[in-house]
């Protein structure tokens, strides 16, 4: 049995599209290297996911039975990818996009930018779902949850499976906990990314990715009772993220900069990577707040009832936070200027992977966009070793927080 209760540990993972790569080699340290050494106690048992991090979670719930959770080979499915893997597009199905993009769609035409059966097969091949049912039934795996956007009305829907059948007290409106068995359609519509991916229809309602409203799912973690959160991000701090020169831009400058491609590359990552920092701080605030005040008060019945009523029986969670200590983007245009990458780029996705990195190289600046998309093995396997590297540099907070249930 696995560590239940307050000392429960949750694992976090965020949205990014092909950045995911990086969670696994943050985790193939810490649960592959780390948590064998510190035995079972230092095994998460609640899994909480948005976008492509719905996706990890669950292939690892799926595997709680392994000694490192069968990172090792989520990590190997990561680093075999081509981007005809996620990208199944042809120079025929370019009339009906264009028709799609200015508002005239047919039927059974396009959908979105990108055709979604190659990522609902990789969903299927990756994630087995009758040991992640069996693993939530025998208590090894305490929850799973996979948060997607509900279009009509704009509230993030935490889809969540797991053993306990009390209800899960939350005061948040724009939050719609739904129980669940969880099937292939709800890791894809947590991932259908706005505009990329097509809107995903589960139990007759219509979803978008979830990180356009929670990309970094702590709240469910806290909700389903942990007592420790390690929280994987996908963007890199903010001091270390290049900086444009102040002032005036040429006329090429600004007419680069304001490229639809880099534009919706901008969207996207303040869409999906700006909340994680925002979700700590609360944390913490939260913690801090309760360690002041004398336990005696918190044990006083309205005090602890008024404390259920607010967050599910708010409590100090400690946190550690793991997030890349290089920019991404700028990895992912350093991966495409690779000879063996180039070559792999054919068709509609190569090409319009070329012209995200021509633009990108115009305007001088990395391209967000180019790292959501770039679903190749080459840039997986350095998003891999990067997090491998990065968890390490942690080693000695990371092996502390594994042990301290």
């Amino acid at each position: 049995m696995t560590a239940q209760g307050a000392g429960a540990l949750a694992l976090v993972l965020s949205g990014g599209g092909a950045r995911g790569a990086y969670e696994m080699g943050v985790l193939r340290y810490a649960l592959g290297t780390i948590a064998p050494r510190l035995g079972r106690a230092a095994a998460p048992t609640i899994f909480c996911g948005t976008s492509v991090g719905a996706i990890n979670a669950c292939a690892l719930a799926a595997r709680a039975e392994a000694d490192d959770f069968g990172v090792a080979h989520v990590a190997a499915r990561w680093e075999s990818l081509r981007l005809d893997d996620i990208f199944r597009l042809g120079w025929g199905d370019l009339a009906a996009l264009a028709r799609w993009l200015i508002g005239r769609a047919t039927p059974g035409g396009a959908a979105s930018l990108l055709d979604a059966a190659p990522l609902a097969e990789l969903v299927r091949d990756v994630i087995l779902w009758r040991p992640l049912h069996e693993n939530i039934a025998c208590g090894r795996v305490q929850a799973v949850t996979t948060s997607a956007t509900d279009l009509e009305t704009g509230h993030t829907v935490v889809f969540v499976e797991r053993a306990a059948e009390d209800p899960i007290p939350t005061t948040d409106a724009a939050v719609e906990w739904v129980p669940a068995r969880l099937r292939p359609q709800h890791a894809l519509a947590s991932a259908a990314l706005p505009i990329v991916f097509p809107t995903v229809r589960v139990g007759g309602r219509i979803f978008t990715d979830g990180s356009v409203r929670q990309n970094t799912p702590i709240a469910p973690a806290i909700r389903l009772g942990c007592g420790r959160v390690l929280v994987i991000g996908l963007r890199a701090n903010p001091a270390i993220l290049s900086a444009r020169a102040s002032g005036r831009q040429a006329p090429h400058e600004q007419k680069n900069l304001s490229s639809p491609l880099y534009l919706f590359g901008k969207v996207l990552d303040a869409l999906l990577l700006d909340h994680v920092e925002n979700d700590l701080a609360n944390l913490r605030r939260v913690n801090s707040a309760l360690r002041a005040i004398d336990p005696a008060v918190l044990a006083e019945q309205p005090v602890a009832l008024a404390l259920v009523a607010a967050g599910g029986g708010m409590r100090p969670v400690r946190d550690l936070f793991i997030r890349p200590s290089q920019d991404l983007s700028r990895l992912a245009a350093d991966v495409l200027l690779r000879p063996v990458v180039r070559g792999r780029l054919s068709g509609p996705a190569g090409y319009l992977m070329r012209r995200i990195g021509e633009s990108a190289a115009a305007a001088s600046e990395p391209s967000d966009l180019l790292s959501y998309l770039l679903f190749d093995g080459e840039y997986a396997h350095e998003l891999l070793s990067l997090g491998e590297r990065d968890a390490h540099a942690h080693r000695d907070q990371l092996e502390a927080f594994l042990a301290d249930a």
